[in-house]
């Protein structure tokens, strides 16, 4: 498995629908991955640190699992197929024990973001979905180079 970020949320030139980009600068690759509108705006309202009136449903699937004593250990994008990507939340309980949920890719990279749990993708995953690869680079200079793939691909 490799670990990966949020990288941005962009917009599909083309259906119009948002796009998630998760990426890994040491591997330097990007997943795209195209969300609904809801999911999209709940993330982005969470990574510009704006704070709800009242909690989006993500935070109120974080305040249950913490009243019950759980956490989020990690995000894991599991599988790729006919072009829909699948996810599984591990939620440590109390006891130890772990749970794997179920879950769509946006709903778990949401409530990844909020609770600050690592986010994974299998390698099998990676083999088998749109990765875009991305040139050597270092520090600001990849998020450049991102930034400028994210144009070129996705933006009118």
């Amino acid at each position: 498995m490799v670990e990966v970020s949020v990288i941005g949320i962009t917009q599909d030139r083309y259906s119009g629908l948002p796009i998630i980009i998760l990426g890994n600068e040491q591997e330097r690759f990007a997943i795209p991955i195209w969300v609904g509108h809801w999911e999209a705006e709940l993330l982005e309202t969470e990574l510009l640190g704006a704070v709800p009136p009242r909690p989006f449903p993500y935070d109120l699937i974080r305040e249950i699992i913490s009243a019950f004593r759980g956490e989020v250990e990690r995000v894991v994008i599991n599988d790729f197929d006919k072009g829909i990507y699948f996810a599984v939340i591990e939620v440590k309980r109390s006891d130890g024990e772990v749970l794997r949920i179920d879950s769509r890719p946006s709903d778990a990279i949401n409530l990844a973001v909020r609770v600050n749990a690592p986010i994974f993708v299998k390698r099998e995953v990676i083999e088998k979905a749109s990765v875009i690869p991305l040139d050597e680079c270092e520090g600001d200079n990849c998020r450049e180079q991102w930034e400028q793939l994210i144009r070129e691909l996705f933006e009118d």
